[in-house]
């Protein structure tokens, strides 16, 4: 048998040498290793429910990200839609009255060139 197992047939937890009541020094070795291995074993539970709530987390995360996306795509697909030159004109046309100006109201200004390559008005 083991230390510790003829300390428990043997009923004491003492050192018979000694005659004050103190823990042999086994017997300290042997309850250090179990409560060790107790927080050892806490520790991996505790461990394992962090990382189960952790990616519970990013699974929401990532949904939520996915759902961004869809959103993200549906407003371009708006934009487009709403910024399409077909549309801005017909709406110039319908509601501000605008028209195409014709070849003889489109004015052609030229700008005149310095040495360094601008232009007199920048």
């Amino acid at each position: 048998m083991n230390a510790a197992a003829k300390a428990l047939a043997q009923g004491t937890f003492v050192s018979a040498s000694q005659s004050t009541a103190t823990l042999s020094s086994q017997m300290l070795g042997v309850i250090l290793l179990i409560v060790a291995v107790l927080t050892s074993a806490f520790s991996v539970v505790y461990v394992k429910a962090l990382d189960r709530n952790l990616f519970s987390q990013l699974q929401v995360v990532q949904e939520q990200h996915d759902d961004l996306n869809v959103k993200w795509g549906q407003l371009l697909l708006e934009e487009n839609t709403w910024a399409a030159p077909a549309r801005v004109q017909a709406i110039a046309q319908q509601q501000l009255g605008m028209v195409v100006p014709t070849s003889k109201e489109v004015a052609v200004i030229a700008v005149a060139q310095r040495n360094d390559g601008t232009s007199t008005n920048g």
